[in-house]
């Protein structure tokens, strides 16, 4: 700070604080060449249309406002956004017949006479990232000026108009600035986040901003294309700076100053160094200078050698701009071109070069050569908007980082995560998906500060940060690899596709290397350590990244009755009931393959279905990366399935040992066959066909065998197979090593329950057993199997009696009376069989709450005690039945609870682990079981066995097909679990 002020009156004409007049043309100024988009890969701006307007209307609603202010910089603006398909003129004037004068708000502050109107003139243009996301941008010249009337409040008060107006999500202020080190070089662009003010006029030192630093923390720009903006588009300055052209510049530095005797002896050299001299100037430059300040000044300032070398560039009007956007809650960056670079304070013979002298020769480099380094700056702005979003998948599929040295359960990381061999998931074309992109999340750091939540709702989790919309990369085993309990699934849910506001706000890990981080690191960890939650965001910040095209909006007020997807297409349709109608209307969902996906904002329940006349229905939504936002953690119905299961356990332990806690994930490890997400498990959802169903498990299941490695190295002691759909896929690829006597019925009377009850069944347990020797070595397990009702459900694992249509028939026979009282007043909710299949089982359920299922049970036996009698062989309690289990392989010392001095832990499982601590990352406080002190089997000798695993899988005699059938259509319930 306390920069030297250098004289208002100068010599020169025109530097970066008199280039105000909106008519001025720079001297000499060359003409800025045609843009050639396709080096890039790119496609220009496109203008878009204002319409009818007068200068008091409000502005237009933009995602982006971009600000400058000079004459120079307004040109290069106009030419790179706007009309760059031309060869840029300055002595033209009619580009700037599409600009449109803004003054609402400004009729109390009046600017110098130079200055032109305030507030200024602006135009809108669409830029279309490499996601293929539009951003509609403001581009705004203008004539406010902190160094000139209106100073400071003016320039703030046009900030707040603008913002109130347009309501964007971020703000670039662009254009011209002053070198702070000799490292930049002219023509370079800085891009920054962050401001240092320092003001000297007395219009503006009652301010108490300043001496204030302004930062904006939660985005900085993406820096994805401008590598290749630096190689092929932008101005290399020593076409125009040579040795004769500063050589004509000096004749006319001392053609201005003729009795000057300093100026006699200096020389041109004097007052070069690397920031001007020519060789130095064939490689601009954009410099990301995330973090470092930008010197805002109300007077004009030239660095001198070394002494701003702590700011990132010197201008003179960012500052404001950046205190009024962390006031009003918007994103801001700076892009400022170096026009005029540092300049020497002494010459070669140590002499001191006037301050005049230096701020002449400033200008007049400023004057030549500012409109060309605008034109570089003005494309390093665009390569910021336009390199939002990816146009590749990450990591890239089949990309495996791995070494074949590495253990398996850490090669699994490598390997699930950059999987892509089912090419009609992952096309090598993005807008070939059927699914996404959805909002994704990142950590700034390889091991978050994670908060703990409880199970009511969502909470805040961790402070992340938006990456570009994308498609959920497969998933590895959650929780830790040595847990003695696991579970296992199909494969994940797609949230983010079911319709309502829980979809809609849904988010993905989709983990960047970005900042000295790794990508394979933060995978590991989050996978480590989820539990039963997944993640969203707030609504209402993914409201603010509604696209304005397609939008559904109502024209009355009403509510959303259903909302149904049938199959993967990205058109659907919802259904609402209008105020005063007497039927519902379906509403037609446009969605289209290759876009942003749509998504319902509203519930198609009670209460957060109900709508106003102009609220947004349906709209594409895409949240561009770099935010830094809270990602919110939710519990899911699906892993909450098994805390039931786990409390009714944790009691038996805590007879013998009273501290005894267990967790999911911690003591129970979650699993899919299937590592990839999808809405449903049917072939409208999953490619269309049975054949590419069978595709994805023979690739998954069998060919990769992600599962059955990891069931291999982690060799749980019970395994819960979730839901009959998952134990016929089990079974099919693996059924041989299973083993009970009597053997699991093939088709069982009542599906996922007789499932339930044969493998609870203490007196005929069933098991894996594995047994293989690979390289001599033997590897030799014995899991314990049980098959429970789907977790996604809640009303699966309710107390409930189950009747087969024969039973049910008898029953209804012989208990008229205690047929007619089983309804919900007395506790009991009669659920008939689908109409579609007739030979399903009857349910008479019974209430969540344990004390109103207890007194339900006690009135049927008190009001109906020989209906209560036959009911009782019918009686199942899921959640009990399932922690029987684990009861009884207690009490045989098949689990066992280890005490220390810091409480214990559920024993874990045979064989080492080295997950949490490896060559790739470590993870604190572990392995907290020791397991990385065991020694590891040989390298590959895991994967070896999975292979013989597979192999040896196929059981002779597969079930019959006839056990599986479709889920049904995507929907959400009430609770927000997908149905």
């Amino acid at each position: 700070m306390n920069a030297n002020t250098l004289p208002d009156q100068l010599a020169s004409p025109l530097t970066r604080l008199t280039d105000i007049a909106p008519d001025f043309v720079a001297r000499a100024s060359p003409k800025l060449p045609p843009v050639d988009w396709q080096k890039v890969g790119q496609s220009a701006p496109v203008r878009i249309a204002s319409g009818a307007r007068t200068p008091t209307d409000p502005l237009p609603r933009a995602d982006i406002v971009i600000l400058t202010w000079t004459s120079a910089e307004w040109f290069a603006l106009d030419h790179v956004f706007v009309n760059s398909d031309t060869v840029g003129d300055p002595s033209q004037y009619g580009w700037r017949d599409g600009w449109l004068p803004y003054s609402r708000g400004a009729s109390d502050y009046h600017a110098d006479t130079q200055s032109g109107t305030l507030w200024g003139e602006f135009q809108m243009v669409r830029i279309v990232d490499r996601s293929g996301r539009p951003w509609n941008v403001l581009l705004f010249k203008s004539n406010a000026h902190l160094a000139h009337a209106p100073w400071l409040d003016g320039l703030a008060a046009m900030i707040r108009c603008i913002v109130e107006d347009a309501r964007p999500d971020r703000l670039y202020t662009i254009g011209t600035a002053g070198g702070a080190r000799i490292d930049q070089r002219l023509g370079d662009t800085v891009v920054a986040n962050a401001t240092l003010l320092e003001l000297q006029r007395p219009q503006n030192t009652a301010s108490p901003d300043d001496g204030n630093m302004a930062r904006c923390p939660t985005w900085y720009p993406s820096t994805a294309l401008l590598g290749d903006v630096e190689r092929e588009l932008l101005f290399r300055m020593d076409q125009v700076v040579t040795q004769q052209s500063l050589q004509s510049l000096f004749d006319q530095l001392k053609a201005q100053h003729p009795n000057d005797p300093g100026l006699s002896e200096l020389t041109l050299d004097d007052l070069l160094n690397d920031a001007l001299r020519p060789a130095c100037l064939n490689k601009p430059a954009v410099l990301p200078l995330k973090d470092t300040p930008l010197l805002t000044t109300d007077f004009y300032y030239i660095a001198e050698g070394k002494r701003a070398d702590a700011y990132s560039c010197l201008e003179m009007d960012d500052a404001i701009i950046a205190q009024e956007a962390n006031r009003l809650g918007v994103r801001f960056a700076c892009v400022r071109n170096i026009s005029d670079p540092v300049v020497p304070k002494h010459t070669r013979q140590g002499k001191t070069i006037a301050d005049a002298t230096r701020a002449d020769w400033s200008g007049l480099i400023y004057s030549t050569f500012g409109m060309l380094t605008s034109y570089n700056g003005a494309l390093a702005t665009w390569a910021t908007i336009a390199g939002e979003g990816s146009a590749v998948y990450n990591p890239s599929r089949g990309h495996v980082p791995h070494d074949a040295q590495d253990p398996l359960e850490v090669q699994l990381a490598f390997q699930v995560r950059a999987c892509g061999t089912c090419s009609f998931f992952w096309p090598e074309d993005l807008k070939q998906r059927t699914y996404g992109p959805y909002t994704a999340f990142d950590f700034d750091v390889n091991v978050p500060y994670a908060a703990s939540a409880g199970y009511n709702g969502a909470s805040p989790w961790v402070l992340g940060r938006t990456r570009p919309p994308a498609f959920p990369n497969g998933e590895v085993i959650d929780g830790c690899r040595k847990a003695p309990i696991m579970t296992i699934g199909i494969n994940p849910n797609l949230t983010a596709f079911l319709p309502g506001q829980t979809g809609a706000a849904w988010c993905y890990p989709d983990f960047s290397s970005d900042d000295d981080t790794s990508a394979w690191a933060k995978y590991a960890w989050y996978y480590r350590y989820r539990s039963v939650y997944q993640e969203k965001l707030d609504l209402d910040f993914v409201r603010r990244f509604m696209l304005p095209e397609g939008q559904v909006v109502a024209p009355r007020g009403g509510v959303v009755t259903a909302a149904t997807r049938a199959n993967s297409s990205a058109a659907w349709t919802i259904t609402v009931r209008y105020d005063g109608d007497a039927a519902d209307t379906v509403v037609a969902v446009p969605g289209k393959q290759g876009e942003f996906p749509y998504v319902l904002l509203f519930d198609p329940y009670p209460p957060r279905n109900r709508f106003e006349k102009g609220d947004v229905l349906v709209a594409q939504v895409s949240v561009p990366e770099g935010i830094q936002v809270e990602v919110l953690q939710q519990p899911q119905g699906y892993y909450m399935q098994f805390v039931p299961v786990l409390d009714q356990f944790e009691d038996v332990l805590r007879k013998g040992h009273p501290t005894a806690s267990l967790r999911v994930g911690e003591d129970v490890c979650q699993l899919d066959m299937v590592a990839c997400a999808s809405p449903h498990w049917n072939a409208g959802f999953l490619g269309g066909s049975a054949a590419s169903i069978a595709t994805i498990v023979d690739n998954c299941v069998s060919r990769n065998a992600w599962a059955i490695k990891q069931l291999v190295q982690t060799r749980p002691v019970v395994l819960y197979v979730v839901s009959q759909s998952s134990w016929n896929m089990f079974y099919s690829a693996f059924g041989a090593h299973v083993k009970r006597d009597p053997p699991i019925s093939t088709h069982p009377a009542d599906k996922d329950y007789t499932l339930l009850r044969e493998t609870t069944d203490p007196a005929h347990p069933a098991y894996i057993d594995l047994d293989v020797t690979i390289d001599g070595q033997r590897y030799q397990s014995r899991t314990r199997l049980v098959i429970t009702p789907h977790f996604s459900y809640n009303s699966n694992f309710l107390a409930q009696y189950r009747l087969s249509p024969d039973d049910w028939a008898s029953f209804a026979q012989a208990q008229p009376a205690c047929v007619a009282a089983l309804v919900p007043a007395n506790g009991f909710t009669v659920v008939p069989p689908d109409p579609h299949y007739p030979g399903d089982y009857t349910a008479i359920q019974l209430p969540s709450n344990t004390d109103a299922a207890a007194a339900a049970r006690a009135w049927l036996a008190h009001r109906f005690p020989d209906a209560y009698r036959a009911l009782e062989p019918y009686y199942v309690e899921p959640h009990a039945l399932m922690a029987s289990v684990l009861e009884d392989m207690y009490a045989h010392g098949q689990l066992a609870w280890q005490d220390t001095a810091t409480g214990g832990y559920l024993g874990r499982t045979q064989g080492s682990c080295q997950f949490c601590v490896n060559r790739h990352w470590q993870f604190p406080n572990e392995c907290r079981y020791g397991k990385t002190s065991e020694t590891p089997p040989p390298a590959g000798w895991l994967a070896k066995v999975a292979d013989s695993v597979v192999r040896t899988g196929k059981p002779a005699v597969p079930f019959a097909v006839a056990a599986l059938r479709p889920d049904g259509p995507a929907t959400v319930s009430a609770s927000g679990e997908p149905q």
